[in-house]
């Protein structure tokens, strides 16, 4: 999977499958073992939430608590929570048919010059895509898993 290098914004879907350790997840966990020096990895504060609130209903508030202090304490993803960050998320929200959430992630990596990470094309976005390109790169893990190196 050569395609997951260079600096990345994760969306609550690539940590949901990080988390629960499926396949899609098993990519992330070896892109964070090859991280380079100059790679970062950002997320939205938003994104956090969204974390906690999905791994809670799905595995209970102790499970989530763990999960997001590990991936708080790692200082391998860096929380990105600026007001430029929330005006872009409410620009692309207003403009675009997106949940708030993939928006965040966008607006992240718009406001961190990187790409945006997201693990499966979801109809909404892929919609929103083939209407007008977002001012991002925007990669799916599930595209990504299915390269050949």
């Amino acid at each position: 999977m050569k395609g997951l290098r260079g600096s990345i914004t994760l969306d609550t879907s690539v940590f949901i499958e990080y988390f629960m350790g499926s396949t899609l997840g098993y990519l992330v966990k070896e892109y964070f073992k090859t991280l380079k020096p100059e790679e970062r990895v950002y997320c939205s504060l938003y994104t956090v939430s969204e974390v906690f609130y999905v791994l809670c209903r799905l595995k209970g508030l102790e499970y989530a608590m763990e999960k997001v202090k590990t991936l708080l304490d790692s200082q391998v993803v860096e929380v990105v929570n600026t007001v430029e960050v929330a005006l872009e998320t409410g620009r692309l929200r207003c403009r675009r048919a997106i949940s708030i959430g993939d928006c965040s992630c966008i607006a992240t990596a718009k406001v961190t010059r990187t790409k945006a990470l997201f693990a499966r094309k979801e109809k909404e976005l892929a919609n929103e895509m083939g209407r007008r390109p977002f001012d991002v790169e925007i990669m799916f893990l599930s595209e990504l898993a299915t390269e050949r190196p």
